[in-house]
């Protein structure tokens, strides 16, 4: 069984990804209601201690089986595992540590192959990233909206009282405490600076909602065939289905293609704002710009429901799809691309900060030596690398500071 579906080609999934479907297998397999022996799943924990990590194709891979699949091919002396970056051929894995190939018993192939646990690792991730994305989200506006010298009313307690969102409250909260200037400010303002916490609140509650579903999932047995030894009996059903995640996960791509639209939008505003400063090369920083709008493009493109999808198989007992595993491919960019976006604002925002951090601003902690180290001022200054560098930043972000304690959803 698992040869006959341990197919797929071209891309691979992460190393991260593996080791969560890994550890995620051996939650599953553990609640004891697949009829696995012991040793199956010791073997699948020696996998998981010593970062062999099966290579698992991702191409022609709509749902889990083909991948979880591949991922258990090893079990049995086949297929291909990566050992530090490098990929061997998991018969090696004998003479390598000593173990020898196991002899699937009744049962142990379908339970390997069935479940949900690529579509769950992706899910994982991206909710991880997306928890990161909305603090580090709210930070970078609160530093565009200095730089633009945006009113602070919209963020008053008072405005959020009347239409009490949770995100929105929180978010809100956040600017309150992000914020080093707190003087009304009469002027325009466009409404990506004044309704973040309405976008960024938004999001924060669609993540809330996604949350609660990968909690469950992540503790639940995705087996068909489940064995109940109290009642002596074996009952069949659809616990490997994916389209719960699958919901969760096109819902978590919508709402954080609206995070991305926004920073976008921010990022317009700021270099077309200061286009008139003097001493300021814009017309270069407008490629900037130009990349957010690209990627915001390509996001859009990825917020399309994968879930609404219902391919005609010839297996005709499978006949409703829930197209988990091209559903968290796609998120995963996604989350990616947002990061992305996120990193071209704040680059932005450093661009056009006339001054050093004010020393009653709390983001001069965080942000100055970052600053420092962009060389903005320098002719060694490169675009190209301090975006980079930015990325980096962000991707290593640390939120221990104390300001950061009480923003998160």
């Amino acid at each position: 069984m698992l040869k006959s579906y341990a197919c797929g080609f071209g891309r691979t999934a992460p190393d991260t990804i593996v080791k969560l479907m890994l550890f995620l297998k051996i939650q599953s397999l553990s609640y004891g209601y697949s009829g696995v022996h012991l040793k199956t799943v010791e073997r699948l924990i020696d996998f998981f201690n010593n970062d062999i990590l099966p290579v698992v194709y991702l191409e022609g891979a709509p749902d889990d089986r083909i991948s979880l699949a591949n991922m258990a091919l090893p079990l049995i002396g086949e297929g291909e595992v990566r050992i530090n970056g490098k990929v061997f051929s998991a018969c090696e894995l004998e003479a390598q540590y000593g173990w020898r190939s196991l002899q699937l018993g009744a049962k142990e192939g379908e339970a390997l192959l069935v479940g949900t646990q690529l579509t769950t690792a992706y899910a994982v991730y991206c909710l991880i990233k997306s928890l990161k994305i909305c603090v580090l989200s709210d930070f970078i506006a609160s530093l565009s909206a200095d730089v633009f010298g945006a009113d602070v009313s919209p963020f008053l307690a008072e405005v959020q009282a009347v239409r009490p969102h949770k995100g929105q409250i929180l978010t809100a909260k956040n600017l309150r405490t992000f914020l080093s200037n707190n003087e009304k400010k009469e002027q325009y303002v466009p409404e990506a600076f004044y309704a973040i916490p309405q976008v960024h609140g938004a999001v924060k509650d669609a993540i809330a909602a996604v949350r609660k579903v990968i909690r469950t999932e992540i503790n639940s047995a995705t087996d068909n065939t489940l064995i109940f030894q109290e009642l002596n009996a074996i009952f069949y059903g659809g616990n490997s289905h994916t389209l719960p995640l699958s919901f969760a996960l096109d819902y978590l791509a919508i709402a954080l293609t609206g995070l991305g639209n926004i920073s976008e939008r921010r990022t317009f505003h700021l270099i077309n704002k200061t286009e008139h400063l003097p001493n300021k090369k814009t017309l270069d920083f407008w490629v900037l710009q130009r990349m957010g709008e690209g990627i915001s493009v390509e996001n859009k493109h990825l917020a399309v429901p994968t879930s609404a999808e219902n391919p005609m198989l010839i297996e005709k007992r499978f006949d409703i799809k829930g197209m988990g595993g091209s559903a968290a491919v796609k998120c995963y960019q996604l989350v990616e691309n947002i990061q992305q976006l996120l990193a071209i604002e704040l680059l932005t925002a450093m661009l056009f900060l006339e001054n050093q951090f004010d020393e009653n601003d709390v983001k001069r902690v965080i942000l100055q030596d970052f600053r420092n180290d962009l060389k903005i001022n320098k002719k060694s200054f490169s675009l190209k690398k301090s975006l980079e560098k930015t990325i980096r930043f962000l991707e290593n972000f640390d939120f221990s500071h104390q300001i950061f304690q009480n923003s998160k959803i």
